[in-house]
């Protein structure tokens, strides 16, 4: 079965996710306007899915964040090279160098029914 895919991004007026360094420090000014306790959906939406997929960059970035912020929830890292991988994380973080088409066959071979697409 295929698994469905989602996913949950914080983007800005002008349509960027980013800034064309890389940077997400926008983001964390718009964060500061939201009451506090106010999460915008996003553990319901985690609640939902069971399996992460993002590309390099975005797991680089990630892995800045302390701490860890998907537990351990299965995270696929899509990358043509492989991945240094921290040892905290070998159990759950896995690179796939291939095509998103067939990381999301396996996906679905493997059981997982809805994947989150970071970044």
């Amino acid at each position: 079965m295929r698994p469905r895919a989602s996913a949950f991004i914080a983007t800005s007026l002008d349509g960027f996710i980013a800034r064309p360094d890389g940077s997400i420090d926008w983001l964390d000014d718009a964060q500061a306007l939201i009451p506090e306790g106010e999460d915008c959906g996003y553990l319901e939406f985690m609640a939902s899915i069971d399996v992460i997929v993002m590309g390099r960059h975005t797991f680089e970035k990630v892995l800045t964040f302390d701490p860890w912020p998907y537990g351990t929830t299965a995270v696929y890292v899509m990358s043509r090279t492989p991945v240094p991988i921290p040892v905290a994380l070998a159990n759950t973080v896995h690179n796939h160098p291939g095509s998103a088409a067939s990381l999301v066959a396996l996906l679905g071979q493997q059981g997982f029914q809805h994947l989150y697409v970071d970044g």
